[in-house]
Formats: C-alpha cells, structure tokens, sequence
C-alpha cells in the first residue's frame, strides 16, 4: 500500500470520525517502548509502535516502505499475518529473538534488528544489510576472513605433521635410551639389578608426561581444524545468499581472532624434553656408591623439528 498520512508513504489510516481518538484507547503497548501505548503496528515488521517510533520508523530509509496499520485499521487483537516475503534474511538477532537481523550499524559493528536501531543505535549510522551484502561478498574484509581461514587451516596441518614427528622421536629416543640402559646392566650387571626399575619408572614418566602433552596438543589442533572446516561449509553454504553470508562471517570475525590467538599459543608448546642416561667412567668407585651407577639426565627443553618455520622460540615444558 501507498496510501499517504499526513504526507508519509505507507501508513495506513481510514478513520471515520467516531473512531478518530481510538489510537489513545488501544490495549496494546509499544514492542520497543514497553510503558508506552502503540498507537500503530508495522505488518513488515511485526511490531507495535507508539507515536515516536511511528516517527521515527517513517523517517528510516530503509523503513518508509513499510506497512503501518493505524487508526481503525490498527489490529485490536492478535496481529495480521500477510508479512511481505523476507527469505532474504532469515538469521535472528541475538538480543530480540523474535526479531530478524536487517541492518548494520557502522558506528559500533554491530548486526541490529528495528528494534535494536530505536533502543540501542538511534543515532548511529545504520545501513540496510542487503543493500550492502554483495559488496561485502566482494570486498576485502570477506577476502581476508577466507585468507584467514586458509592460513589456518595450513598452520594446523604443518603442526599435525610436527606433533607426529615429535611422537616418532619420542618413542625412538625412548627405545634408544633404555637399549643403552641395558647395555649398562651388562657392564655392571649386579648394581643395575637394583637400579634399573628405579631408571626405566623416571624416564618412563617422562615419556609418558611428554607423550600426554603432545597427544592433547594434537586432539586441540584437530578441534580447531575441524572449527575451520565447520566455519568454511558455512561460509560456502550461504554464499548464494548474500544477506545470510554477511551476518555469518561477521559473527564468524571474532571466533577466528579467538581461535588464531589458540593456534599461536598451542604452536609455540611442540616439542619435547630430551634425556639421556649417563655412566661414570669412574666405575669402580661408582659401583662401590649406591645411588651413583646412572642416571636420566635432561638435557634440554624442546627439540625443535628443522623443517618448522615459526618465529616464536618454543619454553621449556612444564609438567
């Protein structure tokens, strides 16, 4: 409808003169003004409106174009269904469920539904989302997310393949050590009787302790790729729709700063502690100290794999 009130477009307002004051007798209040009497009701929107919202709601560009229902056309009970088609937004706004997501507003980054524009953002900038939607499909910001995406995705990926590195190296250096442990039995085989289970339970501990934290390494990395995943499927799945890719990948902006500043702390624990057993070459003496045959000694923190290109120096593992 194009009907004209007072010279604004889309309000609707047949009254005859009993019913020109009905608006002050109305039993419904304002969607957005909950202590205020509605004096109109929106048929796109779905809302009550109480005079200033009315206002207000006609002054909005993108909200001229919208039905209004006043006067003895105001709905006195449930309110009318017909809503115009609005497939091309379909996501909810977060802070009024009921509400459908149709504007941005500039000032604050923020995705608004109406009625966040009137309570939260009324003098900020606002755009029409779908007005705006394929120039961001187009632009660099959701470039960069999908280049964000990417680089990710190859970071968890090389650091997959640096954990299983890490793992192999563990286990080799494990089974080297305790093949030199043994080699020690032989030599002085009477006193590496006794202190061959206290040696394997140390560096077994560690083995376990560093093969615990390289595995959940690994699971966390896995997480996170699959995050990735999740976020691109979405991303392409909205990609005919433009309104519906906007809302997404803005939402989707600040799980990825979230998750790469994850990925940046998880890369910088690969690795692992290396140890080795030692003997005396005083053996003779040594055989004659209880405690002083062998033992694991920790050379140093993290081994770093050559291949790994990351900046970032890797700390000592703390258990």
């Amino acid at each position: 409808m194009d009907n004209e009130v007072d010279g604004r477009p889309g309000v609707v307002d047949q009254r005859s003169p009993d019913v020109a004051d009905s608006d002050a007798t109305h039993a419904k209040n304002c969607s957005a003004c909950p202590d205020a009497k509605a004096t109109s009701f929106c048929v796109d929107c779905q809302e009550y409106l109480c005079s200033d919202c009315t206002n207000y709601h006609q002054r909005l560009g993108a909200l001229r174009k919208h039905i209004l229902l006043t006067g003895e056309n105001f709905p006195p009970g449930d309110p009318p269904t017909g809503t115009p088609d609005k497939a091309d937004i379909i996501e909810k706004c977060q802070d009024h469920p009921k509400k459908e997501i149709e504007f941005y507003c500039v000032k604050h980054d923020a995705l608004c539904c109406v009625a966040c524009t009137v309570l939260n953002h009324e003098q900020c900038t606002k755009t029409y989302i779908p007005d705006i939607a394929e120039d961001f499909k187009n632009g660099t910001e959701y470039k960069s997310l999908n280049t964000d995406i990417d680089d990710s995705e190859r970071l968890i990926v090389k650091s997959i393949v640096d954990v299983d590195e890490c793992l192999k190296a563990v286990e080799t250096l494990n089974v080297g050590e305790l093949e030199k442990l043994r080699q020690y039995k032989a030599t002085i085989i009477e006193y590496l009787d006794r202190r061959e289970q206290e040696l394997q339970a140390e560096m077994q501990q560690l083995h376990t302790e560093d093969v615990a934290l390289l595995q959940e390494l690994q699971i966390k990395l896995k997480t996170c790729q699959s995050v990735l995943n999740d976020m691109r499927e979405k991303l392409k799945t909205h990609e005919k729709n433009s309104s519906e890719l906007f809302v997404s990948a803005k939402r989707m902006c600040g799980q990825m700063t979230k998750l790469q500043a994850s990925l940046k702390e998880m890369t910088k624990t690969i690795g692992y502690r290396q140890y080795s057993t030692l003997l005396d070459p005083k053996i003779k003496n040594i055989l004659q100290d209880q405690n002083g045959v062998a033992g694991v000694e920790l050379i140093s923190g993290n081994i770093r794999i050559s291949h790994i290109t990351y900046y970032c120096q890797f700390p000592l593992l703390k258990h």
